[in-house]
């Protein structure tokens, strides 16, 4: 009887140790998105690759937003560089040289490469935490959170856990990998 008791007792402590981490990393992360929500301006820049069964498709991109809206540009590939895209409130234009573009369809199903970077933006802002955990990364010590939208997305986002600075992030729908996104700059 005494040796049960002891062994709840050790259960529930490993259990409480764990959730009082989770606890830990969530104040900690949710504490960095206040902050960043409460900043209107940033710019973010980024390797974003997707990928679907047939072909992966790699470009760098700058992201800004301002009180304005937000924009999208693309330095790389070569071929489409300049291309970019102004997104305000219930609209969004491909923009070239001052032509404005069709956009085409989306490489994954719900996402498309350009739009990568506000969508990031978005699930900061309105994505629900599902939980932290820290990692090591070649020396550098991460905090990894997981955020799910009401669309079942779900984005998983690295940061430096020193400084809070995103590194890099993959949005998922289900157990598929859209998007991976390598921040190179976060300001």
């Amino acid at each position: 009887m005494r040796q049960a008791k002891l062994l709840a007792l050790m259960i529930t402590l490993i259990i409480m140790c764990g959730c009082s981490k989770s606890t830990k990393y969530e104040e900690q992360f949710s504490t960095w998105r206040n902050g960043c929500i409460g900043t209107a301006n940033h710019e973010i820049k980024a390797e974003v690759s997707a990928s679907d069964k047939e072909k992966v498709c790699e470009y760098t991109l700058l992201y800004n937003s301002s009180l304005d809206g937000e924009t999208v540009k693309v330095l790389a590939p070569e071929l489409i560089a300049q291309i970019g895209a102004e997104i305000k409130e219930g609209e969004t234009r491909l923009t070239y040289d001052g032509a404005v573009l069709d956009t085409g369809s989306a490489l994954t199903g719900k996402l498309s490469p350009l739009m990568a970077l506000p969508t990031f933006m978005s699930v900061i802002k309105d994505g629900h935490w599902g939980n932290s955990w820290t990692e090591d990364n070649d020396g550098t010590q991460m905090l990894v959170s997981e955020l799910e939208m009401s669309d079942g997305m779900i984005m998983t986002l690295w940061q430096n856990n020193s400084d809070m600075t995103p590194v890099h992030a993959e949005l998922r729908s289900g157990d598929t990998v859209e998007i991976k996104i390598n921040i190179t700059q976060f300001n």
